[in-house]
């Protein structure tokens, strides 16, 4: 394809997620994370599981104690929470009124007065409300913003230090399921979500050379049960009739692996954690360790 003539990478983003807002019964993340049932199994359920990777992200962050930090839609206060234990003084944007309970929960539990939590989405908040430019802002799976690059350059203008970003960079085993059955469940295709290539070339446009390293998200998505499976998936695609159950009984049956433990399905998910120092944004930064091959579609 002629690159004079392709459409901007940040308008590609913006054309997926109004794909997304077209789906008929598919809802939007407001609804989503309004949802006790898909907080819990989403982010409570596995977070003991999820801790060694937790860990692992912030120490590839390396936030030093006294930082003041940025979390943009914290959720329960996944890095918040440790951030905040270890010194930081944390700015957290959640949207999610149960994120915000959760969030408060864990807060109290732990004694912790050093998280202020800003109940609005990113693209609602205004750099005033915000204060001084913060030493990190951190965005970990929750680019869900339309305008993908105006979100971006927000993080830029309210940061003095490191923006670090962590997106799919294949996509996860629910949007596997979304795309093989919603067809058959309500008759129409289930678009997708953009990757990390689509962010990586957003960042180049605006001028922005990242530093990028791939990391194994998740290794496959595991269920204790079948009904688990079925109670997992049957909220995600809206089913809500005995015919839609009975698509996604036989694709259970056909797709689940079991094991000793319980029952696996998917692939190895990768996701990508990417960072880069605003001051630095029309520098080509040197020592990225990982380069990224993009298609035109």
């Amino acid at each position: 394809m002629d690159g004079t003539t392709a459409k901007p990478w940040r308008e590609r983003w913006r054309q997926l997620k109004l794909a997304h807002c077209a789906i008929p019964a598919y809802g939007n993340n407001k609804q989503f994370w309004d949802n006790r049932k898909n907080v819990q199994a989403v982010f409570m359920k596995g977070r003991e599981k999820n801790g060694d990777q937790t860990r692992a992200r912030l120490d590839a962050m390396a936030i030093p104690p006294g930082y003041r930090v940025l979390d943009i839609g914290a959720g329960p206060g996944t890095f918040a929470i440790p951030l905040a234990l270890e010194g930081c003084s944390v700015t957290a944007v959640e949207p999610s009124s149960v994120m915000r309970e959760t969030l408060g929960e864990q807060m109290e539990n732990e004694g912790i007065s050093t998280i202020t939590v800003i109940p609005k989405r990113w693209e609602d908040v205004s750099l005033d409300e915000l204060g001084e430019p913060f030493d990190a802002v951190i965005a970990s799976y929750s680019l869900t913003m339309m305008d993908i690059a105006e979100s971006v350059a927000k993080m830029q203008d309210c940061c003095r230090g490191t923006v670090h970003l962590f997106w799919f960079l294949t996509p996860p085993t629910w949007a596997t399921v979304n795309r093989d059955l919603w067809p058959l469940i309500h008759g129409g295709e289930f678009p997708g979500e953009p990757m990390a290539d689509w962010l990586w070339q957003v960042l180049v446009e605006m001028g922005i050379y990242a530093s990028l390293v791939v990391e194994e998200k998740s290794a496959c998505t595991r269920f204790g049960t079948f009904d688990d499976a079925m109670e997992e998936y049957s909220r995600r695609l809206r089913c809500t009739t005995p015919a839609h159950a009975e698509t996604l009984v036989n694709y259970l049956h056909a797709t689940l692996r079991m094991d000793a433990d319980g029952y696996t399905i998917g692939t190895r998910t990768l996701g990508a954690h990417i960072w880069w120092s605003p001051g630095a944004k029309t520098k080509k930064a040197t020592g990225t360790r990982n380069t990224m091959n993009t298609t035109e579609t």
